[in-house]
């Protein structure tokens, strides 16, 4: 753009020489300004191209400058997502897109697609196209794309991937490859994992930018000029998806003290009073800036939590300020101008600079001494658990929807809703309880719409088109084992549906009234089961609706990616011959053995508390589990209260809550257990399954009781004789494990100010110890996400419930006290799963259990109506009883990752590779599958490979290269596999995962269920 005078006045329409024979002096300095507005911005960008192509033009020799507007949008925090959307954010993008169309220079980055697809849906088609037009000229940038942003901590990979993929895809469809993010964007989560970098990688992500990383390490950082670098962020992949580049914002994600310009600032606008001083103001901090990073492109962020709802207010100021930076006369040359965080790591990328290594994560986060983040991996232990389950309840209707064909579009719902949670303030217990109960809503409503899809897909897999005169019904409320179905009936039929690519035995348990009864597996032929007491804390459970205190238990034998179905009849008239009651002991003179063909627990006679473990090589081990509790922090003085996001105890020594405990011996046929009662508000059993290598924990904790205001924080704890060396290990997203050391930091000192939270890491799916010297492995495995550490030598503890006092003054503005049902305090039911093997079979062990945990099979219930004179009908109902969506299990190392329908013949496939490189000599081998004749209802003749997210072909993606100092890996091409339709065969490497857009050919077999409408009208 020229910027004479005649030029402009010409463009505003009013140059003419009669003008000043009209106007008054006023009206003079009124064109003025406009011609300013006008022509104090950065160069024109001339192009319509979009991506790489649309960034601004550099300046040689200049500090160049890239300003990046944005507004982060927390997808529910202090209000719901509702209420943000109709309060703030539907203003926000208007505002935005208005002020794009004023100036085509100024640029604009969003990121969370939730909120986007919502305003984009009320808008007119006019208003779309100019949207459009704002993409296609790169004015309008989406980073990150998921459909939030979500937590990285304490999320499973398998909710990470589905939440990106959900918000990648409808982009791409709404806008093409103009919209396709290049960039990771992760301004504000609490920390960050190795794994979800690794995942952006395989998604083709060119790099990822951080707002938060722990005070100390950013000072080091800072002084040391590594702020940005490369990420190893895998230790098993090879090539240049193991790596990814990434930076640290210099201000986390907000703009620089003095220069926010949004109307909830206090900073002044820039006028042409102020604006050669805010000009100099502006370079002193972008000199001091420029001490910390390698090149001569600098990023500065201007935009925080729900900015931008009057956007013409940032950007008439930041025109100005560029106006004036740009014009300084002064030394050391700055060149301002709108940016993108593509454009600046596109700048980056030119820079010709080799950069260092990174292959730590960055857990924990301290912004600050005494203020470790390290809380909200337990905080609303509740919702933590719900939300995983949902995830695993998504898996198995997606799966069921494609296997029986079975179209129904209302799935969206619950893949939002499980989408939803991932993000940073959702799962992580960060919101207000109003939007945790909001979250929860959304979740039973999604949970609601799949239970339909799936009631329709087993009827589709188990009656074909005949008609059938009964309905699936599900038990909500087993987690407090109450289930109107088993206890108000004398006759069900248990389906059981298995998600996993591969056969499981899996003890299921229902509450019944009866005390004798029969059940059936699929040939009609009676199984054994057991009938055990319900523990009192469980019969109690506040808003239990149930009278019953028994459980009928049985073991199910499932096959992969299918279901079993179980006839249970209740037996009313005839006395046993065999009991099946399980035997009720108390305390006794001598220490008790439970135990089963492969593992033996002993329980010391006097405390009731576990005191030895004995494997089947009689390998023995002391180890002791028990409750303790820290106080946390009130937050007086320089101390942080501990809070939703803080874990800040005020001693580093936990209170041990076993010094009353109460219990009593279960033993039976299936199961042997230790009931224990601690307190009249903690209580747990200790299970031993017959045939299994694990204990289960099974704990019940609440309202935990704070009538002398002490906030707790509550940890079960197993204590063993085991040499660990401080060292133990977690998960990281549930994928690769990372090596933990006790009071200790990779890549810097670190200042130890608090040794009970600063050594707290998040663990999703595992936490473990090793004995090299013995040969032995402790895993302990929770049923969510939690807070661990092995504090000391053989240790390990878990954080399972938190009850505080005091906020810990993050935003949140209340304390974490939930209320629960009764108002009383919430009480929280939950599992921990011990496997104590030797190393060189425990890795297999541990990732096999916690996917048979994570991927619980779902329960229905088919009620038909029976009739009382036909004593044979149940054994005799003719349906599909038993089906598998696969011709063949899996092998071992593989997962079915995803399994879902996108049209009539076309599927979503997803498989991996669950096992690290050099962990054992044959589970990380290289492993080929035959997709040929692998699914059952259909068969597969098309296959092509797309990226993790689903947004690209793999043939058509490519990424930067990157270059490291002595390291050539990241400028290695990834081949790419040529798959034939003739020999469908897919190699998996350690870890990897494959995405597949799979075109079936429909097959489902006629099931000779031709009796069924008869038998059951």
């Amino acid at each position: 753009m020229s910027c004479s005078w005649r030029t402009t006045f010409n463009k505003i329409g009013i140059y003419s020489t009669r003008m000043w024979h009209y106007r008054q002096l006023a009206v003079l300095f009124y064109i003025i300004q406009i011609m300013f507005d006008i022509c104090t911005t950065a160069p024109s960008l001339q192009n319509t191209t979009c991506g790489y192509q649309s960034c601004p033009e550099e300046k040689p020799g200049h500090i160049n400058v890239h300003v990046v507007c944005h507004t982060h949008n927390d997808v529910g925090w202090l209000q719901t997502i509702d209420q943000y959307y109709r309060l703030s954010v539907k203003r926000i993008i208007s505002s935005v897109v208005e002020s794009l169309q004023k100036n085509p220079n100024r640029r604009f980055t969003y990121v969370e697609t939730a909120f986007f697809w919502r305003w984009w849906e009320h808008q007119t088609p006019e208003l779309q196209e100019i949207v459009r037009s704002l993409v296609n000229s790169g004015q309008l940038e989406f980073a990150g794309g998921g459909w939030t942003m979500n937590d990285e901590a304490i999320t499973h990979y398998s909710g990470i991937i589905d939440q990106i993929t959900l918000g990648l895809r409808w982009l791409n469809d709404t806008f093409g490859q103009c919209a396709l993010p290049k960039v990771g964007w992760q301004i504000d989560s609490f920390g960050h994992s190795r794994e979800h970098a690794s995942l952006l990688s395989q998604m083709f992500f060119d790099g990822l930018f951080l707002g938060r990383i722990d005070y100390q390490d950013i000072k080091k950082r800072r002084a040391a000029k590594t702020m940005e670098f490369l990420w190893k962020v895998s230790q098993s992949l090879e090539g240049a998806r193991s790596y990814l580049f990434t930076g640290i914002l210099p201000n986390v994600y907000w703009p620089p003290k003095g220069f926010c310009f949004d109307v909830k600032c206090a900073d002044p606008p820039i006028t042409d009073l102020n604006g050669k001083m805010k000009a100099y103001q502006f370079k002193d901090t972008i000199m001091s800036q420029a001490t910390h990073y390698k090149t001569n492109h600098l990023v500065v962020t201007m935009g925080m939590d729900f900015y931008y709802e009057v956007a013409e207010r940032w950007y008439k100021s930041l025109d100005r300020l560029m106006y004036y930076v740009n014009n300084m006369d002064s030394g050391g040359k700055v060149n301002m101008f709108y940016s993108t965080p593509a454009c600046y790591l596109k700048s980056l990328n030119q820079a010709n600079v080799q950069w260092s290594v990174t292959t730590e994560d960055f857990f924990p986060y301290a912004d600050r001494v005494h203020s470790y983040w390290t809380g909200y991996y337990t905080s609303r232990p509740s919702l933590k658990l719900y939300a995983r389950e949902a995830n695993t309840f998504l898996q198995a209707c997606k799966q069921l929807s494609a296997l029986s064909g079975v179209q129904n579009h209302d799935i969206i719902f619950l893949k939002r809703a499980v989408a939803v949670q991932q993000h940073h303030d959702a799962i992580t217990g960060t919101e207000q309880e109003h939007v945790a109960k909001d979250y929860t809503k959304q979740l039973y409503f999604g949970i609601s719409k799949c239970q339909e899809i799936i009631e329709e897909s087993l009827k589709t897999l188990q009656f074909g088109n005949a008609s059938v005169d009964g309905s699936y019904e599900y038990c909500e409320n087993l987690n407090e084992s109450s289930c109107h179905v088993t206890e108000y009936n004398e006759k069900v039929i248990a389906v059981i549906y298995n998600p996993l690519g591969k056969a499981v035995k899996h003890y299921v348990r229902f509450p019944v009234y009866g005390q004798m009864y029969q059940v059936f597996n699929e040939k009609g032929t009676s199984i054994q089961y057991q009938i055990t007491p319900i523990p009192l804390s469980v019969q109690n459970l506040p808003g239990r609706n149930s009278n019953t205190w028994r459980e009928l238990l049985f073991q199910t034998e499932l096959p992969p990616l299918g279901f079993n179905t179980y006839p249970i009849r209740e037996i009313r008239d005839y006395m046993p011959v065999v009991d099946h009651s399980s035997g009720i002991f108390s305390q006794t003179e001598h220490d008790i053995t439970l135990g089963n063909e492969l593992l033996q627990v002993i329980i010391d006679k006097n405390s009731g508390l576990l005191k030895a473990m004995v494997l089947e090589n009689e390998t023995l081990i002391n180890i002791r589990q028990s409750f303790y509790w820290y106080e946390g922090q009130p937050g007086f003085g320089r101390e942080k209260a501990s809070g939703a996001y803080i874990f800040n105890p005020i001693s580093n020594r936990a209170l041990d809550l076993s010094g009353n405990t109460t219990f009593r011996i279960v033993k039976g046929d299936i199961v042997e257990e230790l009931q224990q009662t601690f307190t009249p508000w903690l209580s747990q059993v200790i299970r031993i399954y017959k045939g299994m290598k694990h204990l289960e924990f099974e704990w019940v904790v609440g309202p935990i009781p704070v009538g002398d205001w002490r906030g707790k924080e509550i940890v079960s704890r197993f204590e063993t004789d085991l040499e660990s060396n401080g060292t133990f290990y977690t998960d990281s997203n549930g994928r690769e494990t990372m090596q933990r050391i006790r009071n200790f930091r990779p890549t810097w000192s670190l200042n130890v100010s608090e040794p009970v939270s600063g050594n707290y890491y998040p663990v999703t799916t595992w936490i473990y110890i090793k004995d090299q010297s013995r040969n032995l492995q402790l895993t302990v495995l929770p049923d969510r996400a939690e807070g661990a550490s092995s504090l000391y030598d053989g240790v390990l503890e878990l954080m399972v419930h938190r009850r505080l006092l005091y906020d810990d003054v993050y935003g949140v503005s209340e304390p974490l006290n939930e209320r629960g049902i009764d108002g009383k305090g919430l009480v929280v039911r939950g599992k921990h799963y011990l496997l104590l093997r030797p190393i060189d079979s425990a890795v297999f062990e541990m990732k096999d259990l916690a996917q048979r945990v994570l991927m619980k099979p779902v329960i229905t219930f088919f009620q038909v109506n029976f009739t009382d004179d036909d004593v044979e009908e149940l054994e005799t109902l003719v349906f599909q009883r038993k089906f598998s969506g696969l011709q063949y299990e899996l092998p071992p190392n593989i997962h079915l990752l995803t399994l879902e329908r996108l049209e009539k013949n076309k599927l979503l496939l997803r498989l991996e590779h669950f096992h690290e490189k050099d962990v054992t000599s044959e589970l990380s081998q290289a492993v080929n599958v035959s997709l040929v004749d692998l699914f059952q209802p259909f068969q597969i003749i098309e296959l092509r490979e797309m990226v993790l997210s689903a947004n690209q072909y793999l043939d058509e993606a490519n990424r930067m290269r990157w270059s490291v100092a002595n390291d050539s890996d990241t400028r290695h091409e990834e081949p790419i596999e040529s798959l034939e339709p003739a020999n469908l065969t897919v190699t998996l490497l350690p870890m990897e995962i494959r995405t597949f857009l799979a075109t079936i050919s429909v097959n489902l077999p006629d099931m000779e269920i031709t009796s069924v409408k008869n038998k059951l009208s």
